[in-house]
């Protein structure tokens, strides 16, 4: 009794450990080497559990922990079930520092486990399969031509990018730089050019901007980033060749700047630093009483404008009667520093006399020098005339005049210049009320496979029934099964005749002869006996039948035995002619027209008013971009609805949204003269300009061609010349089968020119679309941020800035993301509502 008790706690003990043993949580892969700013995934793996509620993860130094994912799967092996559940978070190493995740404790739904800590090593993860870091293959740096400058003195900023030319592919994105504490303007646009640059070609890029500080003090200007697109090999190949590429981030070194104090400044500085001119006029310099006098004056130069707030005061006569001034600011496009402040005071005098305005001050500090500078304007002398008596009226007296004396000298009057006229700005044009709908272009895959189908299946098919036809046609025991069953046909006329008819008699001999492939027109009965014994037939009984045929036919008695036919009958049962074998097709014979047709075929690639009309022609446009945008889930294809609603965007200065919508309309519908203008006003009104949406609008060399067709017209075309190539090697077929005449060969040539031109054509124009022609494609109309991860709550992820304008593949959903991959290779997620589908 005692001995079954151990026995049944021992087996109990031994079934909980296993069970116990079976419950563990643990990080996947538990150590290695993670990318130093690198995106990576570190998976927690929960087995024979699952978590109860979010696992608290302790604090990790140096690792930024996004929100995780979750996945769980099932599997029975050897009748045992195990069940797993993964948490996958995405991390980044901010530190090259060796990064350990503290061990800790997890609750599951089978109680409290304990998580092993992990290590990992963090280093610069080399560019692709080369081996090189990062730094072995592009730079990016900040200069300034000095250290130490004025406060309120404007220096410029040098930013340079620098990349080996094998690996270089595009720039990703702007230069991301924060100029705080300093006031500073926008980067020039990049222009790349290459140099060589110890025995190896690089890229070399430079952006200019210029700063200045307000404070003095000791200040830092702050890194610059700058997303970079390298080649790292190439997939593909022929017209589908595609670069593979891998996106990087650069980031320049911080530079240190001392700005110095101002020296004491005298009682009427202004605050400006630079280098200006200053300008006061006065037009008219004689002017009767109540006559406007206009006092003008204008600062022009470089310095720092965000702080000057206004001109120097004026003084003036109490006799006049002044007009408040109004400023206008007038800067240089694209710059911060530099422009004009021109204040106008209108002087109304209101006694007649000689006057005196005052000579103007204006004191800047000179940042060449070092000094203060006063510019001072000329005093101006004005002359106020009384006003000139103007007879008195009455209604009851006439009014009295008199003409100037005339004389034949008078002056021709003086015709004003003449000016072009200036074409008047474009506006949008009117709504089209009849819908219409486009083609919206297929993903890759499903295009290729219809391309490959349509250029082989319809030969492959042809080919098969040709080659049917002619092996069955050249099949050596093709004659012998004809003539066996002339030979039955013989025998049943044989059957019903007494005497034997002589005809049908010599009929069953010929047959006979041939069911036996002889030759001869009057075998004998030893060529007849060895020939049927090749054959595997039955000798004997065909020589007796072939005896007894030729005693009937040529000897004294014409009566053949009353057992003949039914002798002859069965003999011919018995004889075994092989079927047609199909797999003769494939017989070198029947192949070689196919490859000869494939080979001609492949040598040239080798060389109604609805209610948002109704809002819109009332002027409601809220109205009618609402109910127009209504109609897109249902219709996304019906270009005229994209048009209608850019309009209505339009006219509430969404330039940008009308602008995404317009684009849609254009690649639906790119013949159209509406979706051009479209196009072109959408990208001038909102300021944006992607490349290749610029080009298409612009309509010049090989882009004429390509705006012919959408990308759907596009890929229907390149389907096309894949039916038209089928149908060249279709007709070779034909002619190698011998079934037309000499003229397909011309023919067939001249059609595979016009399928590669039409396959070309459409590849071409494919590839200058690029991301435009994918179904998925979206346009990003406002200015948004992409994330590595889908939520904004966590701060330590890794963002990078997304311009209005940016084209790009949605790939998927979530809560309200969506997740966008570029043309350069890099992918994030972006607010749904920053994007408008092109196709869907």
């Amino acid at each position: 009794m005692r001995s079954a008790k151990s026995f049944l706690v021992l087996f109990l003990v031994l079934f909980l450990s296993e069970k116990l043993l079976a419950q563990t949580v643990r990080w996947n892969p538990p150590g290695g080497q993670l990318g130093f700013n690198q995106v990576s995934e570190l998976t927690l793996a929960f087995e024979d559990c699952e978590p109860d509620g979010d696992p608290r993860l302790p604090q990790i130094t140096g690792l930024s922990v996004g929100r995780p994912s979750q996945s769980s799967q099932t599997s029975i092996v050897n009748f045992k079930m195990t069940r797993s559940f993964s948490l996958i978070f995405p991390v980044r190493p901010g530190t090259r520092a060796a990064i350990t995740i503290p061990s800790f404790e997890v609750q599951t739904d089978k109680g409290a486990i304990r998580v092993p800590a992990a290590n990992f090593t963090v280093g610069d993860t080399p560019v692709g399969s080369s081996g090189l870091a990062i730094d072995d293959i592009a730079a990016a740096s900040l200069a300034t031509p000095k250290q130490t400058f004025w406060a309120g003195e404007v220096f410029p900023v040098n930013y340079s990018l620098n990349v080996l030319r094998r690996y270089y592919h595009s720039l990703a994105s702007q230069v991301t730089w924060a100029p705080a504490p300093f006031v500073a303007e926008d980067w020039n646009k990049p222009e790349p050019n290459e140099v060589l640059i110890k025995g190896e070609r690089r890229v070399v890029s430079d952006q200019t901007t210029r700063a200045y500080s307000k404070q003095p003090g000791t200040f830092t200007l702050k890194p610059a980033s700058q997303m970079v697109n390298l080649m790292v090999g190439q997939s593909g190949f022929g017209f589908f060749a595609q670069a593979s590429v891998e996106q990087r981030q650069l980031d320049t070194k911080p530079i240190d700047i001392t700005i110095k104090p101002l020296p004491a400044a005298p009682a009427d500085f202004s605050g400006a630093v630079g280098n200006f001119a200053f300008v006061s006029k006065v037009v008219p310099t004689t002017a009767a009483v109540g006559e406007p006098v206009t006092w003008t004056l204008e600062l022009t130069g470089t310095g720092n404008w965000p702080d000057i707030t206004g001109l120097p005061q004026r003084e003036a006569s109490n006799d006049f009667q002044v007009v408040q001034p109004k400023s206008r600011r007038t800067m240089k496009d694209g710059a911060l520093f530099e422009g004009s402040l021109t204040e106008d005071v209108v002087l109304m005098p209101t006694r007649a006399g000689t006057y005196q305005l005052a000579a103007v001050r204006f004191t800047y500090f000179d940042t060449k020098s070092g000094t203060y500078k006063t510019i001072t304007s000329a005093p101006v002398t004005v002359t106020i005339t009384a006003q000139a008596a103007q007879p008195a009226t009455s209604s009851n007296a006439p009014i009295q005049f008199s003409l100037p004396p005339a004389t034949n000298t008078a002056s021709a009057p003086e015709l004003p210049t003449p000016v072009a006229p200036v074409a008047p700005e474009n506006l949008p044009r009117e709504p089209i009320a009849d819908s219409s709908r486009g083609f919206v272009p297929m993903a890759m895959r499903p295009l290729v496979i219809a391309c490959v189908l349509a250029a082989t299946l319809v030969p492959l098919i042809l080919w098969l029934v040709l080659a049917a036809l002619r092996s069955k046609q050249r099949d050596p025991q093709r004659h012998r099964r004809e003539a066996l069953a002339k030979l039955r046909t013989a025998l049943t006329e044989l059957n019903g005749s007494a005497p034997a008819k002589p005809e049908a008699l010599r009929n069953w001999q010929h047959h006979a002869a041939s069911v036996w492939a002889i030759p001869h027109a009057a075998p004998g009965t030893t060529l007849l006996k060895k020939r049927i014994a090749a054959q595997h037939g039955d000798a004997e009984k065909w020589t007796t039948l072939w005896s007894e045929s030729e005693r009937a036919l040529h000897g004294r008695t014409t009566a053949l035995p009353g057992d003949w036919v039914a002798r002859a009958e069965t003999a011919a049962r018995e004889v075994n002619v092989p079927a047609w074998a199909p797999f003769s097709l494939f017989a070198p014979r029947n192949l070689f027209p196919f490859l000869f047709a494939l080979a001609i075929a492949l040598t040239p690639f080798t060389g109604h008013a609805d209610t948002g009309t109704d809002a819109y022609k009332k002027g409601d446009f809220a109205t009618a971009s609402t109910d127009w945008a209504k109609t897109l889930p249902s219709s996304p294809r019906d270009w005229t609805a994209r048009h209608n609603l850019g309009l209505a965007l339009a006219q509430q200065d969404r330039w940008n949204e009308a602008a995404a919508h317009w684009t849609s309309a254009f690649l639906l519908n790119s013949r159209s003269e509406t979706t051009r203008w479209d196009l072109s006003l959408g990208l001038q009104r909102s300021g944006m300009a992607p490349p290749t949406l610029v080009e298409l609008s612009h309509g010049e060399g090989l882009f004429s061609i390509v705006r012919l067709a959408t990308p759907g017209e596009w890929q229907l075309i390149l389907v096309a010349a894949a039916l038209l190539l089928a149908a060249t090697v279709a007709v070779m077929l034909l002619k190698g089968f011998k079934r037309v005449g000499a003229w397909t060969l011309p023919a067939s040539l001249i059609g595979c020119l016009v399928a590669v031109v039409l396959a070309s054509a459409a590849t071409f124009s494919l590839h200058a679309y690029g991301d435009l022609a994918n179904p998925q494609a979206v346009f990003v109309w406002k200015a948004s941020t992409l994330r590595s991860i889908p939520t904004e709550a966590d701060t330590t992820q890794k963002t990078s800035p997304l311009s209005p304008g940016s084209i790009a593949v949605a790939e998927k959903t979530f809560l309200g993301w969506t997740k966008l991959n570029f043309a350069g290779g890099q992918s994030g997620w972006a607010r749904t509502e920053d994007l408008v589908r092109l196709y869907r």
